[in-house]
């Protein structure tokens, strides 16, 4: 099935031209497509709010999508200075977090949005996530060596250990916020670290990152989709548009074996009927 509002031809020619696109120029587009949301959400608050300054309307972005609870312990830390709030390129901020991890010698891959930006379509994101083999020893240390650039709990870090979670890191410059899943030691998070990819993220300097490869993110986010009661259109969203631009290109049978075991198998049929492959 295509998407509604594109036709059929200008679909091929924008998968084509994904296809080619490394994945250091699809994350940069990621980043503008930030900034593009960024405008349009403070024009919208500004419109409700014409009174408010700009400082008001940033924080009231901010509470918005991380929340008031969360926002509000990230505000106790912002520069004295002010500086306004940005949605800056999201694998520019992962990138400082990637480095802390590889300093502690921590394990990592990068998944969720940003990976299916690399093995798909694009869209803006307000986060970006990452599983990394993190352990107790490793809270207070890493904690520190994301340094005053972030916020970042130590104590948090030790309960998503205990409990296989999750914890947030938010940088205090833009706000953004990359979460980092514990990693778990399921069969199939396993197998989804021992196939990551070295890709190149970025340019000027080069820098490359550990990314999950196409067929686990589909399987990683049709977990979420069904666990999130399968209203979740992103996700669905960006599961057909892997299968689109990576098409014939997938090991179909790892994708099922796994969809079986992770008890998606039915969504994976019909994610392949709905892309007709």
């Amino acid at each position: 099935m295509r998407s509604l509002d594109t036709h059929p031809e200008a679909e091929r020619v924008q998968i084509e031209l994904l296809r080619q696109s490394p994945p250091w120029r699809k994350l940069h587009m990621v980043g503008q497509m930030n900034q593009a949301v960024l405008v349009l959400a403070l024009s919208g608050l500004h419109h409700r709010y014409p009174q408010a300054t700009s400082e008001d309307l940033h924080r009231r972005l901010v509470d918005l999508w991380l929340g008031a609870e969360l926002a509000a312990q990230v505000y106790k830390l912002w520069n004295e200075e002010k500086e306004e709030v940005i949605l800056s390129e999201p694998i520019a901020v992962t990138l400082l977090v990637i480095d802390a991890l590889e300093t502690l010698g921590i394990s990592y891959l990068v998944g969720g949005s940003l990976a299916s930006a690399v093995h798909g379509v694009l869209r803006a994101t307000l986060d970006a996530d990452l599983v990394a083999d993190v352990r107790l020893e490793h809270a207070e240390p890493l904690a520190l060596s994301l340094g005053d650039a972030f916020y970042a709990n130590a104590e948090a870090i030790r309960n998503a250990v205990h409990r296989q979670s999750s914890f947030n890191v938010i940088h205090l410059k833009t706000m953004f916020k990359v979460d980092i899943f514990i990693l778990k030691g399921r069969p199939f998070d396993k197998a989804q670290f021992a196939r990551r990819i070295a890709q190149m993220v970025a340019t000027d300097p080069e820098r490359t990152a550990y990314v999950a490869s196409a067929e686990d993110t589909i399987l990683a986010k049709l977990e979420w989709y069904r666990l999130g009661g399968e209203v979740s259109e992103r996700q669905w969203g960006d599961v057909l548009g892997m299968l689109k631009v990576q098409s014939y290109h997938l090991n179909d049978e790892y994708l099922r074996y796994w969809a079986s075991q992770l008890n998606v198998a039915d969504l994976l049929e019909r994610a392949f009927s709905e892309t007709g492959l």
